[in-house]
C-alpha cells in the first residue's frame, strides 16, 4: 500500500470514529425522548402524569403506576445503534414538546392552549352570580330602589301596600308552615339542658343585654343612633333560622335532631314572643306602630293562621311526601328568597321616597358593631355550654340555632309588625346586614367545629 493510499484510509477511519462519537450522545438522548413519548401515548385517558427527574435534568412524565414501558423493533442496523437512532430520530419531535431536557432542571413551560375543560371567564361569572343570587338580589334591589323609587313605594303602580304587604307576606309564611317538619320536635323534646340553653340565647340574654347594656353604652359613645340601636333589639328578639341554622349543624357534624327542633319551635314561639319582646323592650319608641292588641291582631291574620295551614297541609301524608322531595323544597326556598328579595325593594323604595338619612360612616359603623357582637354571642354560647356539660355535638347545636337570627320569617315579621312607620328602615338594616354575615362565620367555623364535635370530652 502506497503511502498516499495508507493517509487516505486512516483519513476514513477517523472520519467514521469522530462521526459515531458526535452521534451517540444525541441517541441516548432520543432513546430517553422516545420513551418519554411511547409513556405518554399509553397513558390511561384521565389519569394524571407524575412529575419526575429525567436523566437529562429536565422534568418529565411518569405514569402512575412508575412503570417504564419499552418497546423494541426489528429494523436491521450496525451494533443495534441504527435501529434505535432511527426509531427515536422519528418520534424525538413529539417528545420534545412532552419533555424538555435542556439541563437546568426547570419545568417545562406551560401550554399556552387553554383546556376545554376550563370554564370561561363569563361562565364562572354566571356561576358565581347564580350561587350567590340572594346577595346579589339585595344589592340590586336596593339600586332600583335608589333609582325609580316611586315605582315600588306604597301608592305607586305596582300597589305594593296590597300585593306585597297583603298577598306577599301571607304567602311567605305559608311557605314557612310548609316547611316546618313537626315529627322533628319529638326527636329531641327530651334533651332539657340543651333546649333550656339554647332558647336562653335566642329570646332571652341576648335582647336584655343589647336593650340594657350594649344599646345605652353605644348611644352614650355616640357610635350609633337611637334607631339603630332600636334596630339592634329588633334583632336581637327574632327567632332563629328554619334552614341555615340546621345546614350548618349537619356540615359540622352536631345534633341535627336538636337544630331542628329549635328551628321549628322558636319560629312558632316567635310569632307571639317577638312581638312581646319588642314591645317590652322599646315601649314608647314603638308607639307610632299602634297598640299592642293592633299588633297582635295583624300578626295573627298575616302570620299565624297561614303558618297553621302550612302546617296542616304538610301534616297530611301525600302532601308531606311531596313537600319533603328535594326538588320541591329548593322551588319553595327560591320563592321564599325571591319574596324577601321583593320586600327588601319596597322598603327601601318607602325609604328612598321619603329620604334615606342613613349615612355611609354610620353603616360601616353598623358593620363593626355587629361583627362584634356575632363573635362575642359564639363564644359566649360555646362557654355557656361547656361549662353547663353538654355533650360536644349539642354544644355545636347550639352555638348555631343560638347565635342564627331568621330573615326568612323576621323580614316579613317586622314589616308586618311597623307597616306605616318611618322608622321601618331602620329595623330592617340591622337584620339585613347580619344575614350574610352570620352564614359567612358560620361557614368559616364549620372545620373547627367538626373537629371539636368529634372530640372527647377532657
Amino acid at each position: 500500500m502506497t503511502s498516499s493510499s495508507w493517509c487516505i484510509t486512516l483519513a476514513m477511519r477517523v472520519h467514521a470514529g469522530v462521526s459515531f462519537l458526535a452521534a451517540a450522545a444525541p441517541v441516548r438522548r432520543c432513546r430517553g425522548m422516545y420513551r418519554d413519548a411511547v409513556k405518554a401515548a399509553r397513558r390511561p385517558a384521565g389519569s394524571s402524569p407524575r412529575a419526575s427527574i429525567g436523566v437529562w435534568g429536565g422534568v418529565r412524565a411518569t405514569p402512575p403506576d412508575g412503570k417504564v414501558p419499552r418497546t423494541t423493533t426489528t429494523t436491521p442496523g450496525v451494533g443495534g445503534l441504527g435501529r434505535r437512532g432511527d426509531l427515536a430520530g422519528s418520534h424525538a419531535a413529539a417528545a420534545a414538546t412532552a419533555t424538555p431536557g435542556d439541563g437546568d432542571g426547570s419545568a417545562p413551560a406551560p401550554n399556552p392552549t387553554p383546556s376545554p375543560d376550563e370554564p370561561s371567564t363569563m361562565a364562572r361569572l354566571i356561576r358565581f352570580l347564580v350561587a350567590n343570587y340572594f346577595l346579589v338580589g339585595m344589592l340590586v334591589g336596593v339600586a332600583l330602589a335608589y333609582l325609580a323609587p316611586s315605582l315600588g313605594s306604597n301608592g305607586g303602580p305596582l300597589r305594593p301596600e296590597f300585593t306585597v304587604n297583603q298577598v306577599m307576606i301571607r304567602a311567605m309564611f305559608l311557605i314557612s308552615g310548609l316547611n316546618l317538619p313537626l315529627t322533628e320536635l319529638k326527636k329531641a323534646v327530651t334533651n332539657v339542658k340543651a333546649n333550656a340553653l339554647i332558647q336562653a340565647f335566642i329570646f332571652g340574654l341576648p335582647a336584655a343585654a343589647t336593650a340594657y347594656f350594649l344599646g345605652p353604652a353605644l348611644k352614650a359613645a355616640g357610635v350609633l343612633t337611637p334607631r339603630l340601636v332600636d334596630g339592634l333589639v329588633v334583632l336581637a328578639c327574632l327567632p332563629t333560622t328554619i334552614g341555615s341554622g340546621v345546614a350548618l349543624t349537619t356540615a359540622a357534624e352536631g345534633n341535627v335532631a336538636v337544630s331542628l327542633f329549635h328551628a321549628v319551635f322558636s319560629n312558632l314561639a316567635g310569632i307571639f314572643i317577638t312581638p312581646a319582646l319588642i314591645f317590652f323592650y322599646l315601649g314608647a319608641d314603638c308607639a307610632s306602630v299602634g297598640s299592642p292588641y293592633a299588633a297582635v291582631t295583624k300578626l295573627t291574620s298575616q302570620v299565624l293562621v297561614p303558618v297553621v295551614i302550612g302546617m296542616g297541609l304538610r301534616a297530611v301524608p301525600a302532601v308531606g311526601e311531596v313537600l319533603s322531595s328535594k326538588p320541591v323544597k329548593g322551588k319553595l326556598k327560591l320563592t321564599s328568597d325571591c319574596i324577601i328579595l321583593v320586600i327588601i325593594w319596597n322598603t327601601f323604595c318607602n325609604t328612598f321616597s321619603s329620604g334615606f338619612g342613613v349615612p355611609a360612616s354610620e353603616l360601616t359603623s353598623l358593620f363593626v358593631v355587629l361583627s362584634v357582637v356575632l363573635v362575642g354571642y359564639k363564644a359566649s354560647i360555646l362557654a355557656a355550654a361547656r361549662a353547663a356539660g353538654l355533650a360536644n355535638r349539642d354544644a355545636v347545636s347550639a352555638v348555631y340555632m343560638g347565635s342564627q337570627k331568621t330573615l326568612a320569617f323576621g323580614l316579613p315579621l317586622i314589616k308586618a309588625l311597623f307597616e306605616g312607620s318611618p322608622e321601618l328602615v331602620w329595623f330592617c338594616l340591622p337584620a339585613l346586614m347580619y344575614h350574610p354575615m352570620q352564614i359567612a362565620l358560620g361557614s368559616a367555623l364549620v372545620p373547627r367545629l367538626r373537629e371539636f364535635a368529634n372530640a372527647k370530652r377532657d
